[in-house]
């Protein structure tokens, strides 16, 4: 197989994603526990900043995680495309709170010229379903665009 993409994200099972070209990815905080080319797991930890009044993780940081979570499986495909999501729909079916663990599994569904389908869900550490997704994303060609990197990784020349 020749991409360097999956190939560097493999080496970054079991840590947390730093030094991501995408801010959130940096705030969220996440884990990438496992990866395979379209699908990605990433655990992350409720912390304070992300919780609502009522003391339990916010629905824009839960969806925030979601979508962090396939962006890793997107680029997992290692396409020098650019994606930009169309739609993105949450069920929110359960909640977690502060210092709970909860881990987000991305899939691509569907892999067209255009256009992606990615199915994301959410469980808690006990397995519990927290939530579920499914995003479309357009592939969109910008002149002079290239994947972006995460430190340390350079793509081949």
């Amino acid at each position: 197989m020749n991409n360097p993409v999956y190939k560097f994200l493999k080496t970054l099972e079991g840590k947390t994603l730093e030094g991501s070209p995408a801010p959130i990815t940096g705030w969220l905080k996440g884990k990438l526990t496992h990866v395979s080319v379209g699908m990605a797991t990433v655990e992350y930890i409720v912390r304070h900043e992300m919780t609502n009044p009522l003391g339990t993780l916010q629905g824009g940081i839960f969806t925030a995680m979601m979508d962090d979570t396939l962006g890793v499986a997107v680029y997992s495909l290692g396409k020098n495309r650019f994606y930009t999501t169309i739609n993105f729909y949450t069920d929110y079916l359960g909640s977690a709170v502060e210092n709970d663990h909860i881990i987000a599994t991305a899939k691509v569904i569907r892999h067209g010229n255009t256009i992606l389908n990615v199915a994301v869900t959410v469980v808690n550490q006990e397995g519990k379903l927290l939530a579920k997704g499914n995003s479309n994303l357009v592939s969109k060609e910008i002149e002079g665009w290239v994947l972006p990197t995460f430190e340390g990784f350079r793509s081949p020349e």
